[in-house]
């Protein structure tokens, strides 16, 4: 991984811990002033989404990998197409696999904040 690509990786990983912190500290805040610590339950629900979707970088980031690699085939030819298209052809079907590991994420995600905020809906 470049420097570059580090520094980018360290500031999504800096904004997963503040929304994480920011989610905890307004669930406490709700809870204090309701009484009613289940707020502070609920983010935990918002703190599971968040690492369900940090854990699941390989899958976000798949699809900019594979057009920096169709960029990358374009520039050379003989051999090394080669290789490359079979790279391609190896990170297409990593993409295939992923698509139901997003699925999967999504459901993930959706089921952890239907269990911490479920209830809420018959208060509406």
């Amino acid at each position: 991984m470049t420097e570059e690509g580090s520094r980018a990786l360290r500031r999504v990983v800096r904004g997963f811990v503040a929304a994480s912190v920011l989610s905890m500290a307004a669930g406490i805040w709700l809870s204090i002033g309701t009484g009613d610590w289940m707020w502070f339950a609920r983010s935990g629900a918002i703190l599971t989404a968040l690492g369900l979707v940090l854990a699941s970088r390989k899958v976000l980031i798949a699809r900019a990998d594979l057009l920096a690699l169709l960029s990358d085939m374009e520039r050379v030819d003989g051999a090394e197409r080669t290789v490359r298209l079979a790279s391609f052809k190896r990170l297409q079907r990593d993409i295939d696999r992923q698509v139901m590991e997003r699925a999967g994420f999504a459901l993930l995600i959706l089921g952890t904040l239907v269990w911490g905020f479920g209830d809420l809906l018959g208060r509406l």
